[in-house]
């Protein structure tokens, strides 16, 4: 009976649909027509947007390890500025949120600088990219992702799912240690630090020469609370894994006051986020966070967009020079004009989720979600998100970090992943990452 059932299951498995990967033809692309993750590597049509020549790999003589708060660019001036008064100008290439911005705060702008094609990643991550380019495979729910490890696993995408992915599994260094702080901004302008947070992040998925003994878990993390002193103490632990039908994400949560250890029934979907006193969805960190099952992610294309690229000199001030009343202070933020890649994902049937739409802006040359719009039930736009995205000379490469969302309704916005310092360390244990080193003794 057991022999049977296992024959039964791998016939299943078999049988179950799956997007192909690309042709031989098609892969041998990347690095020729494409960069090796997969980005048109040539400039666009006139030239603004720049050919992609390797990216930003050598850091600047005064960088310190795990700090992001060098300008990359310091002498370079704005070449337009945009806001409520000509927004209609360059509507095509601004999201509805920042055109939500525009009209909303007549003082809020964007300032347009030179682009600077600076995403990049170690060549073993491009080496991994090339080979799931031929084997990668999404199943038609996007809740697992097979035959791909290391790199991009779909450098080359078809689906909305599989750039949705190529988010997941983006660059963002193997082990890490970061310290960092969310803050909210209400209505009234007023000011609040919500969390500050020490975390081990191990991205398990990208860890060189680990693919024979992944266990299916792309990325293991820890975080400790450091305050406001109301939560300081608290901790967390969570796994994330590549196969959704198979491996369930798994959070765990140690509560000081309590002095034990629970398992959190759902982190993430639409569950209030408790680092921003709830003011977000825990799906709506990083752009998107946790299963993409509840949507329906169609590949709108590529387009055009002012995206905060580069932005590493907003790390360098402080809170009450970044974060002013509706939007974070508009001298602080470079932007500049990228290729994205447009999804759109929408409800499916009978699932509930309190943003039945929503749209993920991915950059080209990293993957990362750098601008979302969201729907509420009434299909009006209520919030909306941007990446600050700058470059970790550690690394090297690219992060959609810090992160701010808005909510249109209430007039109030969160800064979440403000970094004090990214640093690439050496891969901790998985014992590290396990709901038994939660203990107070262990977190000491």
């Amino acid at each position: 009976m057991r022999v049977m059932a296992v024959i039964s299951l791998a016939q299943a498995l078999c049988a179950m649909p799956v997007w192909s990967a690309v042709s031989p033809e098609q892969a041998a692309e990347l690095g020729k027509r494409l960069t090796p993750v997969g980005a048109e590597q040539a400039a666009n049509a006139d030239g603004s947007i720049p050919a992609w020549t390797g990216g930003l790999t050598q850091a600047p003589p005064d960088h310190k390890k795990g700090k992001m708060d060098i300008d990359p660019f310091p002498n370079e001036k704005p070449v337009v500025t945009i806001d409520a008064k000509n927004m209609e100008q360059y509507k095509g290439r601004l999201t509805e949120s920042v055109q939500r911005l525009m009209t909303t705060y007549p003082n809020f702008n964007i300032e347009v600088y030179p682009t600077h094609r600076t995403a990049s990643a170690p060549k073993w991550f491009y080496d991994y990219t090339a080979k799931n380019a031929l084997s990668a495979q999404l199943s038609p729910d996007v809740k697992t992702v097979s035959g791909a490890y290391g790199g991009t696993p779909f450098p080359i995408p078809k689906t909305g799912g599989e750039v949705l992915w190529n988010h997941f599994l983006s660059w963002k260094g193997t082990a890490i240690e970061q310290q960092i702080s969310l803050y909210m901004v209400d209505g009234s302008g007023r000011r609040s630090l919500t969390s500050s947070i020490q975390i081990d992040d191990l991205y398990r998925y990208h860890l060189p020469g680990g693919e024979k003994d992944f266990d299916g878990f792309w990325q293991w993390h820890r975080a400790l609370t450091t305050a406001p002193g109301r939560s300081a103490g608290e901790a967390l632990v969570g796994i994330w894994p590549t196969d959704f039908q198979k491996n369930q994400p798994g959070s765990w949560q140690y509560m000081p006051g309590q002095r034990r250890v629970r398992k959190l029934p759902n982190v993430q979907f639409d569950t209030p986020n408790f680092y921003v006193s709830g003011m977000m969805q825990f799906d709506e960190a990083y752009g998107f966070f946790g299963s993409p099952e509840q949507y329906d992610w169609k590949l709108v294309g590529k387009k055009e967009l002012y995206i905060p690229y580069n932005t590493n000199k907003l790390l360098a001030a402080k809170p009450e020079d970044a974060f002013g009343p509706g939007f974070v202070n508009p001298k602080l933020v470079r932007w500049e004009l990228h290729r994205v890649w447009e999804v759109e994902g929408t409800l499916r049937p009978g699932v509930r989720n309190a943003v039945p739409r929503r749209k993920l802006y991915m950059d080209e040359d990293s993957w990362n979600i750098v601008m979302t719009d969201l729907w509420d039930s009434q299909n009006k736009l209520y919030r909306g998100a941007m990446a600050y995205t700058g470059i970790n000379y550690d690394l090297p490469g690219v992060l959609a970090l810090p992160f701010n969302n808005t909510d249109f309704q209430q007039q109030a916005y969160t800064i979440g992943s403000f970094i004090d310092h990214y640093t690439p360390v050496e891969p901790k244990p998985r014992s590290f990452f396990s709901a038994e080193s939660l203990t107070q003794s262990a977190l000491r």
